[in-house]
Order: structure tokens, then C-alpha cells, then sequence
């Protein structure tokens, strides 16, 4: 008498594959979705960094906004370098492992004449640059914001 042989029907072995295939789609997806998420999170940051510049130097005096009116103690100058312990205006942030490199750029706005010796406008032309690299990036991405700061005094 012959024991009879045990095996898979063609039925069972394809909604086996067709599960295994839901579940690999479903992996893929969900991977996807929190690459996505933590991108959008690194440049969340890198915004917060650079709106944090631009407030901190319309806060200030316009008087010690720029290197070239306050060389030595101005805010442009303490935005670009690493002071060490409370320092809030670091230029280097380091958040879950992305380095965030801050660089910030304050010039005077001149004259629409451009007669030489003519009196400043009062304007002051801000460009703060943020550059990070994250896991998944191949090259440092940037962030820029532009704005102008007026003298209203």
C-alpha cells in the first residue's frame, strides 16, 4: 500500500504569494511614507533656524545688526560663530544625526542714486543660508531666506 503524498494545491500556493505580495506592497509603503515624514521634519528645521536669524536681528538695534557698522559685537557676527555653552545663536545645530550649517549675510542697501559719499538708505539686505545633509540625501540641501531690514528710527 502506497502512503499518499503530501503537498501544496496550486490554490493554496497562490494566495500564499498573493498575501506575501500585500505584505511586501504594504512594507514599501509605510517605509515610504516615514522617509517622507523625517524629510519633511530636517527641513521643518532648517526653516525654524532661519526664521530664528531674521528675528533675532530685527530685534536688535539696527545699529548692531551688521559686521560693517559693529565689527567685533554685532548680531550678524554672533549668528556666524560658535561661542560655546549658552549661546543661543549657534551656526552649527545638530539634530537626530542631520548637521544643519547656519550662515548669515547682512549687507547695507545702497543708495538708488549711487552718487559716492550719499547717506545710506537706512536699509539693510539680510540673506540667511541653511544647509544640511540628511540620511537620505545625496547633497547638502539648501534653505535660503531673503529679506530687507529698514531703520525706523
Amino acid at each position: 500500500m502506497r502512503t499518499p503524498v503530501r503537498g501544496f494545491t496550486l490554490p493554496e500556493v497562490l494566495i500564499t504569494i498573493i498575501l506575501i505580495s500585500i505584505l511586501f506592497l504594504l512594507g514599501v509603503i509605510f517605509s515610504s511614507g516615514l522617509r517622507h515624514t523625517r524629510k519633511q521634519r530636517t527641513f521643518e528645521i532648517a526653516i525654524g533656524l532661519a526664521q530664528q536669524a531674521v528675528e533675532a536681528l530685527r530685534a536688535a538695534p539696527f545699529e548692531l545688526i551688521d559686521d560693517a557698522d559693529a565689527p567685533g559685537h554685532s548680531v550678524e557676527e554672533d549668528l556666524n560663530t560658535a561661542n560655546g555653552g549658552t549661546d543661543l545663536y549657534e551656526p552649527v545645530f545638530i539634530s537626530n544625526n542631520v548637521r544643519y550649517e547656519r550662515k548669515v549675510e547682512v549687507e547695507n542697501v545702497p543708495p538708488a542714486n549711487d552718487v559716492k559719499g550719499a547717506t545710506p538708505v537706512g536699509l539693510k539686505a539680510v540673506r540667511v543660508t541653511v544647509k544640511w545633509k540628511g540620511p537620505e540625501d545625496d547633497a547638502p540641501e539648501p534653505f535660503v531666506i531673503t529679506t530687507t531690514i529698514a531703520n525706523l528710527n
